[in-house]
């Protein structure tokens, strides 16, 4: 097959690697994609299921000596059984495709990414997730030196992280919402804190060395690199915004992975990319469940375009969940 024909059929699962299925002669081994074997066992105190679809199913106990995943309830050490969902196949464009229109307009989008029910599985994970399980971010804090610590640690990004019940979040969500509206940059929404026990175990595929070259012959963008701090889980929900910004001090390039089900325009929580004017908006997206949308952040040497997520409107109960991240 050509290599301008290429597509990401995996049609194989994840028993091959892209080398081998698009005929790169690698001569590296076999590696397998996406989560490792049993990862959806249950954890040592009997519970139930968290995962799509909800049964009223209580999992036995299994053995305290096992390698437990405890935040995700997944055990490594047990065997595959029937109900193990690690095991799925993608069907992605042909590179030839989605490298026009990277070349055309530095952006790319990827509908229908997962399998359908891997898809829900991810999102239903999140979307139940209480609410003292995400850290409530704010940015800026007005109780911190920005310019001496550009100074004395000009790597540091500090962002205020709160809990639900935290006495100080209307003086510092006052604080932030007086910045927005007087032309500053600032934002306010949860995320994830720790994705080393957060990240939900298909979303490892963002991280293979398969999928990364697969990108990598979409945007020419070689040896993409991926940082499990340069990603997270983010939760919009009513009164959640982020203000205009550009991402190229971040990386190369850059993702979001909507998570988000039934998303109507007149919820907000919209994403807006803008001209260079920071007034002009040429772009608007409203959350498309199960689809990946990536953007190139050094266009034009300019750190790429700016953009913002527009505020989430009130009463809504429904949740804006992406994951987000940067190819360094």
């Amino acid at each position: 097959m050509p290599q301008g024909q290429i597509g990401g059929d995996f049609s194989q699962g994840y028993s091959q690697t892209i080398d081998q299925e698009f005929g790169l002669n690698s001569n590296n081994p076999v590696q397998e994609l996406g989560p490792t074997r049993g990862d959806f066992q249950p954890q040592t105190q009997s519970q139930e299921s968290q995962f799509w679809p909800k049964t009223n199913e209580v999992h036995p106990p299994i053995p305290s000596d096992t390698r437990v995943r405890r935040a995700l309830g997944m055990n490594p050490d047990n065997e595959v059984t029937q109900q193990d969902t690690s095991k799925f196949r993608l069907s992605l464009p042909p590179v030839a495709k989605l490298k026009q229109e990277w070349e055309t307009h530095k952006t790319i989008t990827i509908p229908n990414l997962y399998p359908d029910l891997q898809a829900n599985e991810i999102r239903d994970y999140y979307f139940n997730q209480e609410d003292d399980w995400w850290d409530l971010i704010l940015y800026p804090d007005h109780e911190f030196d920005y310019d001496k610590s550009a100074i004395e640690n000009p790597g540091y990004y500090h962002m205020y992280r709160a809990k639900s019940g935290d006495p100080s979040i209307p003086e510092r969500e006052a604080y932030v919402r007086n910045i927005n509206d007087n032309g500053g940059f600032s934002y306010i929404y949860r995320r994830t804190g720790d994705l080393s026990v957060q990240l939900h175990p298909h979303l490892k595929l963002f991280q293979s060395p398969e999928f990364r070259k697969y990108i990598s012959l979409i945007t020419g963008y070689d040896n993409l690199e991926y940082a499990e701090g340069s990603t997270f889980i983010s939760n919009y929900s009513a009164g959640h915004y982020n203000g205009p910004h550009t991402d190229g001090a971040n990386g190369r390039i850059a993702f979001v992975f909507h998570l988000s089900k039934d998303w109507k325009p007149e919820m907000g929580g919209l994403f807006m990319r803008m001209d260079w004017d920071w007034k002009t908006v040429n772009k608007v997206i409203t959350p498309p469940f199960n689809t990946l949308t990536m953007f190139d952040t050094t266009w034009q040497e300019q750190d790429g375009a700016p953009h913002l997520v527009s505020e989430v409107a009130q009463g809504i109960n429904n949740k804006r969940i992406s994951y987000t991240g940067w190819y360094l």
